[in-house]
């Protein structure tokens, strides 16, 4: 009675108080408001509900003292009066499993932690919340369909883990200052990722496997690597985003060839990169301002087309038995039009291959990754570059005799042949560069949709 008197009286004058939550089993519905001492763990079972009131701070004195939910957890802070955990370096934070449906994670503060929150098949709102300097805040290890919106994460190692089957809606969050990754993703896990910002991370998104759904109208900004796909195959979407000021905004990797639609690329170092079987299909995308727009390399194959490049230092670098099929975009005001680097060279895979050296390699570390099975044997030594728009380039390059090196393009009319070490003496031509016939006009309808 004393107790309740005392919320009672708490609650009419304002004034916080003291609750130590021993180390406690919530079988029913309870609430914690004002200030309360964590001075052991706490585990809310499938019939409890534990309700944290706006402006409550949970002050946590060991690192071990977790919050374990399998009932309900109802985190009701206003942008006002958020809900603060206040934690020791390292706490290991909230955890989720196959708790019942209902929570919600409303305006509350996380920082320090080992895990903010981790969660096993259960599928909170997690809405207007800040995580920062955690070595991960925010990691659905199985099976969860979170909705995570509006939220900030700020200098974490990784912000948001989406493995094993999860399928979140990612939308409208804000990831800066990642030491590792704004949001990673893998495991047969899918979910939208919309309207966020990802800027100055060591890496936006990784994507690591297929994951078929839909990256669409984010921005990055000043990371080192915007989004890096792994092994997505014909997965994501990627559409609408901005990719700003990165090293690399988007790098599709081993076997990754998502489809890339009306995205913006703007001052980028490197603006989008295919490596390694890495063949997308990149269509009305705008190129812009970039030092190299497009970077294709250890036989990526991309398709290019209905694009707008406008004053890029490079448009297309192309090396190690890489061959673009590149039609129907506009090219303006670029420095350089394509080179090709001294890896690419079908007369050095005709004579010595690289195939079997690739086998070679994946049998001695063990790979197991079939799609190896698939690279090409046979190479043509002409990247083709025909019927496209070259801008103010075009008159001196329709003019062009058969054979005649233009500087605009690099090719084996710069450097007729190379050596490799390791293959001896013998030298290997370089491919050429084919641009005629060119358009006679820019092409309707390239870059984004209005």
């Amino acid at each position: 009675m004393l107790v309740r008197t005392l919320k009672l009286l708490v609650g009419l004058l304002f004034v916080p108080f003291l609750l130590q939550a021993e180390s406690l089993k919530i079988e029913q519905e309870i609430e914690w408001q004002g200030l309360v001492e964590m001075t052991g763990s706490v585990q809310v079972t499938a019939s409890g509900i534990l309700r944290i009131a706006a402006g409550t701070r949970v002050k946590v004195l060991d690192p071990s003292h977790g919050i374990s939910v399998q009932g309900q957890l109802l985190i009701e802070g206003t942008p006002e009066k958020p809900v603060i955990f206040d934690t020791v370096p390292g706490w290991q934070g909230i955890s989720f499993i196959e708790a019942a449906p209902g929570s919600r994670i409303v305006q509350a503060r996380f920082s320090d932690c080992a895990q903010a929150l981790g969660i096993i098949a259960t599928s909170p709102l997690i809405s207007g919340s800040r995580f920062s300097n955690c070595e991960a805040a925010v990691k659905l290890l199985r099976e969860s369909s979170a909705e995570i919106r509006d939220n900030q994460f700020v200098d974490n190692g990784l912000g948001l883990g989406i493995e094993m089957r999860s399928s979140p809606r990612v939308v409208g969050n804000s990831f800066t200052g990642h030491k590792k990754s704004g949001i990673t993703a893998s495991n047969n896990s899918r979910g939208l990722i919309e309207n966020n910002r990802f800027e100055k991370n060591e890496q936006g998104v990784g994507l690591l496997q297929q994951y078929p759904d839909r990256i669409r109208k984010n921005s990055f900004i000043e990371n080192r690597v915007g989004l890096y796909c792994y092994q997505t195959q014909n997965t994501p979407l990627i559409e609408d985003n901005l990719f700003r000021q990165n090293e690399y905004g988007l790098v599709n990797f081993s076997f990754s060839f998502p489809a890339v639609k009306n995205n913006r690329f703007i001052a980028n170092k490197t603006a989008l990169q295919n490596d390694q079987f890495g063949s997308a299909l990149v269509e009305n995308n705008l190129f812009e301002r970039n030092e190299t727009a497009i970077y294709n390399n250890r036989k990526s194959n991309p398709k290019i087309r209905m694009n707008s490049f406008s004053d890029n230092k490079l448009g297309l670098f192309v090396d190690y038995s890489s061959y673009p099929l590149v039609r129907q975009n506009n090219f303006e005001k670029t420095g350089e039009g394509a080179r090709l680097g001294i890896y690419q060279s079908a007369d050095w895979e005709k004579r010595s291959g690289s195939k079997q050296l690739v086998m070679k390699k994946a049998q001695e570390r063990g790979s197991k990754n079939a799609m190896l099975g698939q690279a090409p044997t046979t190479y043509t030594d002409v990247v083709d570059l025909s019927e496209n728009w070259w801008g103010e380039h075009n008159p001196t390059l329709n003019s062009a005799s058969p054979g005649q090196n233009v500087n605009f393009f690099y090719d084996r009319k710069d450097k007729p042949t190379v050596t490799y070490e390791g293959f001896g003496p013998d030298s290997y031509r370089l491919d050429e560069i084919r641009f005629q016939p060119l358009l006679t006009a820019p092409v309707a309808g390239t870059g984004p949709a209005q």
